[in-house]
């Protein structure tokens, strides 16, 4: 009898060891961000500006449309075809926040310094095989999202459509590419650093 237990008991372990590693499976789980007011607020303005070209362009560009600093955005918007609009990818918002927190923990800029986006949003789950970066920065109260979040989001978006001093254009392209579906918004403030509030928008094809 003692015997016929002690089978019983090493079956039962057995069977235990080997549901280990599904259970862990299921608790190696990508975690959902949490979407905060500044990163719901920034891709709804992103999607003003794909989905409604001209009106953009005369409720956020029409005031400097006459001066040099508007780097020809006016013209740009009004004569862009409509564009669908794009959603969140829950990578690519991990990505982007991470970055975000990088950037402003390290006070540098640039789009490569922690690894290429690409790298970074697979890292972290992204499926895709293609990202658009922007990143933006600045000192000014207007883009404290701990202000107002909202107004933040319209002037990083707008500083990016108006792309001064950028000869390609590459933040304005990168926002208004037909080829991006998805994309992750990150933020992080650091008032220590040069530039204290730190945007990243990485745009996905997935």
């Amino acid at each position: 009898m003692k015997a016929i237990f002690s089978v019983i008991l090493l079956m039962l372990l057995m069977s235990l060891i080997g549901c280990k590693p599904s259970l862990d499976k299921e608790s190696d789980v990508d975690i959902l961000q949490v979407i905060t007011p500044f990163q719901q607020s920034m891709l709804v303005e992103i999607n003003f500006a794909r989905t409604n070209p001209v009106g953009y362009a005369e409720l956020r560009l029409k005031a400097a449309s006459g001066d040099s600093a508007d780097n020809g955005s006016y013209l740009y918007m009004k004569n862009l075809a409509p564009l669908a609009p794009i959603s969140f990818n829950n990578s690519l918002n991990i990505s982007a926040s991470n970055y975000a927190l990088f950037l402003a923990d390290k006070n540098l800029m640039g789009h490569d310094l922690n690894g290429t986006p690409l790298k970074r949003a697979i890292t972290v789950g992204f499926e895709g095989s293609s990202i658009g970066e922007n990143i933006a920065a600045s000192s000014g109260d207007s883009f404290n999202t701990l202000v107002d979040s909202e107004i933040a989001s319209i002037n990083f978006v707008r500083i990016m459509i108006i792309d001064t001093g950028v000869a390609d254009l590459g933040h304005r392209r990168t926002i208004l590419n037909p080829a991006y579906r998805t994309v992750g918004i990150g933020y992080s403030r650091n008032p220590s650093s040069t530039f204290i509030n730190y945007n990243v928008q990485d745009f996905g094809n997935l």
